[in-house]
């Protein structure tokens, strides 16, 4: 059973991923235009958080270490969070060399609230988790 959902959130983080990617290269005129904002947040920066949350979590479902104690999941976590940071430098940084699309630290920095976000809900679940290692 654990294998089988293993598979399933590896398909899942490449999907994922290449949503993302997607995402992020298009030219803009092929993505909407929303100018409203959300609660004086832009929207495109809700659009950035709102495209990063998942990460932490399905990569955690993908690499999680099943026999391992906390502080060994916990230290799992901080990896994915670092991975997911040098993933949200680098489509800046390609964004910034399309031509079509800028390099945002703003758009960085709504990534990273995503990412630490999702890492934040899924080290609730490793701490809440019931588990005979710590």
């Amino acid at each position: 059973m654990q294998l089988k959902m293993r598979y399933i959130s590896a398909f899942l983080l490449c999907v994922y991923i290449v949503t993302v990617a997607a995402l992020c290269f298009m030219k803009p005129s092929s993505l909407p235009q929303v100018e409203l904002d959300f609660f004086g947040i832009p929207m495109d920066k809700v659009v950035h958080f709102i495209m990063f949350l998942p990460f932490s979590i399905l990569a955690y479902m993908t690499f999680w270490p099943a026999d391992a104690g906390r502080i060994r999941k916990m230290a799992v976590l901080l990896v994915i969070v670092i991975f997911g940071a040098g993933m949200a430098v680098a489509t800046e940084r390609i964004q910034a060399m399309t031509g079509y699309r800028t390099g945002d630290i703003r758009d960085f920095a709504a990534d990273m609230t995503g990412i630490l976000t999702g890492a934040a809900l899924t080290a609730l679940f490793i701490l809440l988790k019931k588990d005979r290692k710590n």
